[in-house]
């Protein structure tokens, strides 16, 4: 009995961890049809950290995000960096990005940005089905690809060293109490 008690705690407590976390999704745009930035022609690279948890709007389908990046080529831009971003995601049931618009420039100001990071899914500019566009700007030139839908993928996140010990703590917890019982 104690040790059914034990594994159902240690069970419970792993699936409230690994529900708890947050997933990261990744968008891999298509290559460029024209790059004046690039001597190469590359893709769009975004990542994106939604709190589905604990976002005030969860109840209007509105998430704020734990992290984000996006690069193309050597343009990089990043919360991390307070960089801005301006976005619109919609999700299905399982929270696949069903559309997605996101603008990602070093400044929010826009007649002070020189790199600027955009996304448009057909959701957003209203054309036919698994188009979108593409588009860098920067100071040297500009890139773009016009009516070919990036993949999205999804990874889960890793959890924070305080989950972990936060599962360690109640683990010995319920090992401390069934130790007690025993003596």
């Amino acid at each position: 009995m104690k040790l059914r008690s034990a594994v159902s705690a240690v069970a419970l407590a792993l699936v409230s961890v690994c529900s708890a976390q947050a997933a990261v999704y990744t968008y891999t745009g298509n290559i460029t049809e024209r790059d004046d930035i690039n001597s190469a022609p590359t893709h769009v690279v975004a990542h994106f950290e939604f709190d589905f948890e604990n976002s005030p709007g969860a109840a209007y389908d509105t998430y704020t995000f734990k992290s984000w990046d996006v690069s193309y080529g050597g343009i990089k831009l990043s919360s991390a960096a307070g960089n801005g971003l301006l976005n619109q995601f919609t999700f299905d049931a399982e929270r696949n990005v069903t559309g997605w618009f996101f603008n990602a420039s070093d400044s929010l100001d826009y007649t002070q940005y020189t790199q600027n990071i955009q996304s448009l899914s057909e959701n957003f500019i209203f054309f036919a089905p698994n188009e979108a566009h593409d588009i860098i700007l920067d100071t040297t030139g500009n890139a773009w690809v016009y009516s070919n839908q990036g993949t999205w993928s999804i990874a889960p996140s890793v959890p924070e060293p305080a989950t972990y010990l936060m599962l360690g703590l109640g683990l010995a917890a319920v090992g401390f109490a069934s130790r007690r019982r025993l003596g």
